[in-house]
Parts: C-alpha cells; sequence; structure tokens
C-alpha cells in the first residue's frame, strides 16, 4: 500500500470504490446466498416446489435455444464476412435491432404474429394455435439471442488471416474442403464463446419465460412466482442460488476460453489478400437466408409498430394515435428509465474507467480481488441481483434511501463488468512510457489518469456508456423487485400492460423506449467519430 501513501488521493479514490463495490455488490449477493440458513435449504429441497423440474426445463430450453441461435448467428456471420452479396449494410444494422430492445419484446411480438389471433397463424392461415410452452419459448429466445451469436462469431470470422485459406485453394482444396479443415477450426474460439454466451443468456431470461412459457415453468419465473405469489424470499433466493450456480459454471468456462486462445492468425502485419471467392449461388443463398432472418426480426418489430398504430390490434385495425396519448399521460415511467440509465451510463463507465486503472496500472495488495469483483456481476443472473438488493435494502433503517437512486445504483454496479472489460482492452493499447512520462514531470496518478488516459480512452468511454445505457434502459429483471409507483420504469410499465393484454399500450411504450436508445446510440456513435460498439448487452 506504499502507493496510496505517497499517494493519499488516490489512495482515498481506490477505498472508497472497494467500499462501494462491497455494499453494493459483495453484500446483496451474499445475502441472498445466506437468506434461506442451512435449515431453508433443506426444507426447500426436501419440501419445497417443483425446483428439479423448472431446473431441468430451464437446462432444455438453454440447449435447445442455443443451438439454434447460435447456428444461425453462424450462418449470418458466414455470409456477411465471405459472401459477395448485396445489402450487406442493412442486413448489420437489422441485426442490431434486438440488442436495441427489451428481449420480452420478441415475446409479445411473437404472439401478436403467430398466437391465436395472431396476424400470421389467424389472419393468413385461419388457425389459433396455443403457442404458450416449450415450443413458443425455443422460438422467441432463438431470435431475442441470435444477434449475440452473430456478432461474437463474425468478428473472429474477420480477424481470421484469409492467406490460410488461400494456400489451402492454391494447393487444390474445395470450397467445403477448407471450410471443414480451415475456417471452421479458425471460428472455433468465437463459436464456443458464441455458445457459452448464448447460453448464459437464454439460461439467465425471465421476461420471455414470464410471457410466453405458459406452465413451462423455468428457474427465473419459479424464483418471481415464489416472491410476488407467496411472499416467499427464502424460496426465491435458494432458486437464484442454484441459477446463479448454473451460470457461473458457463461464465468461467467463457472465461478460461478467452484466457486461453490465441488468435496466430493475426500477425503483426496485415494482409491485404482478399478471401477466396465464392460461386455466385453461394452468394445468392446467403443472400436469401439473411433476407429472411433480417425479414423476420422486421415482422417482429413492425407489428410492434402497427400495434401502436391502430385501434385495437387484430380486431380493429383503424390507425389512431391514442396509444402515444397514453404513453404521453404516462410519461414518468419513460422520463425514469431515461434519467436511471443515463445517471448509471455516465458513473458505470467512469467508474469502468478508473477501476481498470487502479487493476492494470497500480500494484497493490487487494488488485486481484478488485478485478474479480470488477467482472463477477457478468455471471449474475438480473433476478438474482434484483432478489439480492431487495432483500438487503429493504430493511427499516435502510428506508432514507431513495428507491430511484437504489434503482440507478442496481443498474450502475451490475452493468461494470461490461464497462470494465473495455476499459481494460483499451489500457493494454496504451503503452505505460506514457504513464512514466507524466508522473517524470511531476503530474500525479489523478491528475495523469483525467488529462493523459481519458482523452486515449475516449472510444472505450464511450462504448461502456452506451452499453451500459442500453443495458439499463431495457432491463427488467434487475428493477422488478425495485420498483415503487413513483418509480417505476418503461420496462416495468410495459410487462404489466402486456399481462393486461393492453397491446396498445404495450407497443407503444415500446417504440418509445426503442426509439430512445436508437436516438442515443446515434448521438454516441456520431460523438465517437463512428469508432463506438456494442458489447455484450446481454439479457434483462
Amino acid at each position: 500500500m506504499k502507493i496510496f501513501a505517497r499517494e493519499p488521493g488516490l489512495g482515498a479514490l481506490a477505498l472508497l470504490i472497494v467500499a462501494a463495490m462491497a455494499a453494493f455488490i459483495v453484500i446483496p449477493m451474499a445475502r441472498v446466498v445466506v437468506a434461506p440458513g442451512l435449515a431453508g435449504y433443506q426444507a426447500f429441497f426436501s419440501e419445497g416446489p417443483n425446483w428439479p423440474r423448472a431446473t431441468q426445463n430451464s437446462i432444455v430450453v438453454m440447449l435447445l435455444s442455443t443451438t439454434t441461435a447460435v447456428i444461425l448467428g453462424f450462418a449470418y456471420a458466414s455470409a456477411m464476412v465471405y459472401s459477395r452479396m448485396p445489402w450487406k449494410p442493412y442486413f448489420r444494422l437489422i441485426a442490431i435491432l434486438p440488442m436495441l430492445s427489451p428481449p420480452f419484446v420478441v415475446a409479445a411480438a411473437y404472439i401478436l404474429l403467430f398466437g391465436p389471433r395472431g396476424l400470421v397463424t389467424y389472419g393468413l392461415l385461419g388457425i389459433s394455435p396455443n403457442i404458450l410452452g416449450l415450443s413458443g419459448l425455443w422460438g422467441v429466445q432463438t431470435i431475442a439471442f441470435f444477434p449475440y451469436a452473430y456478432q461474437l462469431i463474425a468478428d473472429v470470422l474477420a480477424r481470421s488471416d484469409p492467406r490460410l485459406e488461400q494456400a489451402a485453394r492454391n494447393l487444390g482444396a474445395g470450397p467445403w474442403r477448407v471450410f471443414w479443415t480451415v475456417t471452421l477450426p479458425l471460428s472455433r474460439p468465437g463459436l464456443v464463446s458464441a455458445i457459452l454466451l448464448v447460453a448464459i443468456y437464454v439460461l439467465e431470461d425471465f421476461g420471455n419465460p414470464a410471457l410466453i412459457a405458459g406452465q413451462y415453468t423455468v428457474l427465473p419465473t419459479l424464483a418471481y412466482g415464489l416472491i410476488s405469489g407467496f411472499g416467499d424470499f427464502a424460496g426465491a433466493a435458494v432458486v437464484s442460488t442454484i441459477l446463479l450456480l448454473m451460470a457461473l459454471v458457463l461464465y468461467v468456462g467463457r472465461l478460461k476460453l478467452e484466457g486461453s486462445r490465441s488468435y496466430v492468425t493475426v500477425a503483426g502485419r496485415g494482409s491485404s489478400i482478399p478471401r477466396p471467392p465464392v460461386a455466385p449461388i453461394v452468394s445468392w443463398i446467403c443472400f436469401v437466408v439473411c433476407l429472411l432472418l433480417s425479414g423476420l426480426i422486421l415482422l417482429v418489430y413492425g407489428v410492434l409498430v402497427l400495434s401502436a398504430l391502430v385501434e385495437s390490434y387484430p380486431f380493429n385495425m383503424a390507425p389512431t394515435l391514442k396509444h402515444f396519448d397514453y404513453v404521453s399521460a404516462h410519461i414518468t415511467s419513460l422520463k425514469n428509465s431515461l434519467i436511471y440509465a443515463t445517471v448509471a451510463a455516465v458513473f458505470c463507465s467512469l467508474l469502468a474507467i478508473v477501476l481498470a486503472y487502479l487493476t492494470q496500472r497500480k500494484s497493490w495488495s487487494g488488485r486481484s480481488v478488485v478485478d474479480f469483483l470488477a467482472i463477477a456481476p457478468a455471471a449474475v443472473p438480473g433476478i438474482f441481483f434484483g432478489i439480492g438488493y431487495a432483500t438487503t435494502f429493504n430493511e427499516r433503517w435502510l428506508d432514507w434511501i431513495d428507491r430511484g437512486a437504489l434503482i440507478t445504483i442496481s443498474m450502475i454496479f451490475w452493468n461494470v463488468p461490461v464497462g470494465y472489460r473495455s476499459a481494460v482492452a483499451g489500457l493494454r493499447q496504451i503503452d505505460r512510457s506514457i504513464d512514466e512520462a507524466a508522473t517524470s514531470m511531476g503530474a500525479g496518478s489523478l491528475r495523469t489518469l483525467r488529462e493523459i488516459l481519458v482523452p486515449l480512452l475516449r472510444a472505450p468511454l464511450l462504448t461502456a456508456f452506451i452499453t451500459a445505457f442500453v443495458r439499463a434502459i431495457t432491463t427488467l429483471s434487475v428493477v422488478i423487485f425495485l420498483f415503487t409507483p413513483s418509480t417505476t420504469v418503461a420496462t416495468i410499465t410495459v410487462f404489466q400492460l402486456i399481462n393486461d393484454f393492453n397491446w396498445g399500450g404495450a407497443a407503444a411504450f415500446t417504440v418509445s423506449v426503442i426509439t430512445l436508445a436508437v436516438l442515443v446510440v446515434s448521438l454516441t456513435w456520431v460523438l465517437a467519430g463512428r469508432r463506438v460498439r456494442l458489447e455484450e448487452v446481454g439479457s434483462g
């Protein structure tokens, strides 16, 4: 700790951050795990609700949805990287849409399209199927999460050196043999990482199962039902702990993969050699596949816009703007979402930069613990985090804490990992000699960070901001146990409207939330000089 003795300001800042992480990450998580007590765990496992079936259901839907989402994501990524199909900018833009909206919106749109009175099923085919259950949930989560697989796999494929594939073609290998022996092995790190990431998102997802799973109970909906239906916080804590352990296994596997993999195809000198050409018929097949997938995404969001603009979908299709009047009359939740998400994103991105500086640029005891705490919330399901805050801060002596502030704090610390990872990656690209030069000229660590490193980390800072903002404004599971009537956010309002079958109001609110997210992303993209990108947004 000698470094902090020499710079008491830096030491005080580090102590404040560590105390905050203990109060808002460690304690809430520990409270959930220890809340039931040993007797509570024993009673739950012997006499509790049907948790084995919920666990089995979670695993089944995770395996099914992850498989189909990754297959579609791989096909989409391969088409974008290898083919010469037209409209690539359009397909790239459409693939971002599910990342800018609450994940459960897909379930709502799915019901409007394929439900008993759906536009496709009843309107076009004249049938009224029951889509509640495993089949509906499987389809919804495939649509909702395949863009995340696409983003990861496309990134890896785009980084691969085309000279390896060109060499294989020059040695006489055909296109399919090159794919199986060169392209697929090169994409394996991204493919496995995508599998684990999508599996985590599907496992943790609460909104989609709550709307479309019906009696097919999964762990997040079981935890929510125990609290909302029976007030059983202890039982919900046990279920959430099971969910946490499953998510941790997947997340640790992903961290080990990322820590051990090496992109040996990325040499110190870039390659200007083009990728081997694909047959025109392959490009057209890729175009058709991407057109169908993007068309499905547009259909999902198009039906939401349609529902917001007609009298009573699907019974009365007369155009109207009355649902947006409803948004205006209940603008508080939309304002709350914008304020909480913006404040959380600002503080989250700044906290991520400071944390990355403390762990990557300074040597002090406890650094590894802080590094672990900074990435730990990435493995914590949103509903676990929300229950942790509800149990920790629902004490009489803490009544002075404003609920809006508590919601904002939960958004800050739940989103720290995405900003922290971006900041760490940015710092590793900046030579330490820049810090040393500033220090030799008499600048302290805080001044070096403020005046030298932060300007150089502009792109990671903005990436952290926009990712935290999108996650915060679209989350449901983290805030569902924390809101009060005066601190309701837009996702809560949408969820309640859907449960009340007020599709027009829900669609109008959803369109408003997506519009806000798109505006903020676009503005940040312009300010960043088109250098900002969405990190793994995740599910809410």
